[in-house]
């Protein structure tokens, strides 16, 4: 068993967690990733860094907080060149992981909407946006799916990345449309709207056809990459995403580049080429 793997099974025994700190912090230390030390706060383990700070689950003590920078830079910049004062609205947030880049690139008079399911994940996502003191975003605790449900259950795992939403056991969290959420924060003219959220797009694209006329570019990542490994067909979904957009007059671009992970290569960009439409008054 490796020093991390022996780490991470005293911190999940009850009672020894406030006891392994110390070897947290000195083993996170020793990865020389600009860690300078991982605390609890209300069950999250909070992790401060050189370049800022980051909330999850556990201690995460390979975390290199630049390298998920570059990440989400690569990944979600690449049809997308982010500009001060820009609306940017993230469906499936995660813990976090680009809403901290997204924040520094609008600057404060730019705006951040990071939506999130899970309630363990979306507490790891509102410690990220509380420490590092990010004004210019709003978190918001709910599942983005079709119009007419106001409650879906999403699969619990402790891997956040699997927990997708089903119709059997798991955890059971409020739900709401696109439009209705663009609708409530008065958002008006978005000019980026980033979608992650496992396949459940195929539920998110039916409740999001007025956001689209006020958007300019949508990056939604698909799952087709996972249908054959999980076994689960809902989650081919470039086709039908491909054909929503397309049929509301966007127009879809694919990464063309070379050797792609399995997961960008299933990314659908769309761009508005209509006049943005004004909100209703």
């Amino acid at each position: 068993m490796s020093v991390a793997d022996t780490i991470k099974t005293l911190i999940n025994r009850r009672g020894l967690q406030s006891i392994s700190l110390p070897f947290i912090n000195g083993f996170a230390k020793l990865q020389n990733h600009g860690l300078r030390r991982i605390f609890l706060d209300d069950g999250i383990w909070v992790h401060q860094t050189s370049n800022g700070y980051f909330a999850y689950h556990q201690p995460y003590l390979r975390l290199d907080l630049v390298k998920i920078d570059e990440f989400a830079r690569q990944h979600y910049f690449w049809g997308y060149k982010p500009k001060a004062g820009d609306v940017v609205v993230e469906v499936g947030a995660g813990v976090g992981e680009e809403t901290l880049t997204f924040s520094r690139a609008v600057g404060e008079c730019g705006k951040v909407i990071s939506i999130e399911a899970h309630p363990r994940t979306y507490r790891c996502l509102k410690k990220l946006v509380e420490y590092n003191r990010l004004h210019n975003v709003i978190p918001i605790h709910v599942a983005v799916t079709e119009p007419g449900c106001s409650v879906v259950t999403i699969e619990d795992d402790n891997q956040y990345l699997a927990n997708r939403v089903n119709h059997g056991t798991g955890v059971v969290v409020p739900a709401a449309t696109i439009d209705r959420i663009h609708q409530q924060l008065d958002l008006g003219r978005v000019q980026f709207l980033k979608m992650n959220i496992e396949g459940a797009e195929r539920l998110a694209i039916r409740g999001m056809a007025a956001t689209l006329k006020q958007t300019e570019i949508l990056c939604v990542s698909c799952h087709d990459f996972l249908a054959q490994s999980a076994g689960d067909d809902k989650l081919r979904t470039k086709s039908l995403v491909g054909a929503f957009l397309r049929g509301n007059g966007l127009e879809v671009v694919e990464r063309g580049e070379p050797g792609p992970p399995l997961w960008a290569r299933d990314q659908l960009w769309a761009y508005n080429q209509r006049p943005i439409e004004k909100p209703a008054s």
